[in-house]
C-alpha cells in the first residue's frame, strides 16, 4: 500500500513539475487573422493542461512585462495596479475547458458555428471597456506594450490546485500617428497632394468645356439643317401679245383704175 502511495505522489509531482511548462500561448493565426491589436490579445485556452484534474474554474493573471509576478492577488484590480504595470491583476475567470471535447478550427468556414468554436478556443484580454472597478475586469491593454499571462486552477471548493508557469512577452501592436501615416500611394508630401488636386481641378474644368464646345456645335448644325428656304427667280424677256382692233373692220377694194383713189371706209 505504501509503494501504491508513493506512486501517486511522484506521479502528482510529475504532473506539477509538467504545468509549469505549460503557459498561455498566443491564438493560432488560422483563427484570428489579426492579433494581437493595438488594445486586445486573444490566447489559447488551457485545453488539457490537467487531464487528471476534475472540472474546475481557471483563472487568468496579466501582467505588463517587467511588472512583479511574485505578488499575485485576486483583490488586485486592474485600476489599482495600472493595468498591470505594478502587479498582475484578475482579467477573466472560465471553466476548465474539457480535454476531450476539443474545438475543430476546420469547422471554422460554417458561419453558424464560428462564434461557438471561438468562445470554446480562445480567451480575448483587454475585450471590455467598462469594467475598470469591478473583480475581474478585462480592460483593454496598451498599444506597444509587452505582456505576459498566467493560469491558475481552482477546484470547486475555491482551492488552487495548479498553475501555469507565465508566458513569454507578447506585445500588442503600435498604432501610427497622424503626422507619420503614409497619405499617398509613394509618400507624397502634403503640397504635392494640393498640387495634385488642383491640375485635376483644371484637367476637369478643361474637359468640361471641351464637351460644352461640342455640344453647341451640334446643336447649331442641327438648327441649320432643319431650316428651308424659298428660292425665287425673276424674268428678264417680256412677251408683247399683238392687239387685235376691236369694233372696226376695214374693206379692201379691188386696185383703182386711172384717176381713181384709193379709200377705206372703215365699216362698223
Amino acid at each position: 500500500m505504501g509503494a501504491l502511495n508513493c506512486f501517486f505522489v511522484f506521479v502528482w509531482l510529475l504532473q506539477n513539475c509538467l504545468a509549469q511548462f505549460q503557459v498561455p500561448l498566443l491564438a493560432s493565426s488560422n483563427v484570428c487573422r489579426f492579433n494581437p491589436t493595438q488594445t486586445t490579445i486573444a490566447l489559447e485556452k488551457p485545453y488539457c493542461f490537467y487531464i487528471s484534474v476534475a472540472p474546475a474554474v481557471v483563472s487568468l493573471y496579466v501582467a505588463t512585462n517587467g511588472a512583479p509576478s511574485t505578488a499575485i492577488s485576486s483583490t488586485n484590480t486592474y485600476t489599482t495596479t495600472g493595468a498591470g504595470s505594478t502587479a498582475p491583476y484578475l482579467a477573466a475567470t472560465f471553466e476548465n475547458p474539457n480535454c476531450t471535447n476539443t474545438p475543430v478550427i476546420s469547422q471554422l468556414g460554417d458561419p453558424s458555428v464560428v462564434q461557438s468554436i471561438l468562445d470554446r478556443y480562445i480567451v480575448r484580454v483587454g475585450n471590455d471597456e467598462n469594467c475598470f472597478n469591478k473583480i475581474p475586469c478585462n480592460g483593454p491593454l496598451k498599444n506597444g506594450t509587452g505582456y505576459r499571462f498566467k493560469y491558475l486552477f481552482y477546484n470547486s471548493n475555491g482551492n488552487m490546485v495548479y498553475e501555469s508557469d507565465w508566458s513569454s512577452q507578447i506585445t500588442t501592436s503600435t498604432g501610427k500617428s497622424p503626422g507619420n501615416m503614409d497619405t499617398w500611394p509613394g509618400g507624397r508630401s502634403g503640397g504635392m497632394i494640393v498640387i495634385t488636386s488642383i491640375l485635376s481641378v483644371l484637367m476637369f474644368l478643361i474637359l468640361a468645356g471641351l464637351v460644352a464646345a461640342v455640344i453647341s456645335n451640334l446643336v447649331d448644325q442641327s438648327s441649320v439643317l432643319g431650316t428651308t428656304t424659298t428660292t425665287t427667280h425673276e424674268t428678264r424677256t417680256t412677251h408683247n401679245a399683238p392687239r387685235k382692233s376691236e369694233g372696226v373692220t376695214y374693206a379692201t377694194t379691188t386696185e383703182p383704175g386711172p384717176g381713181e383713189r384709193y379709200s377705206a371706209q372703215p365699216q362698223t
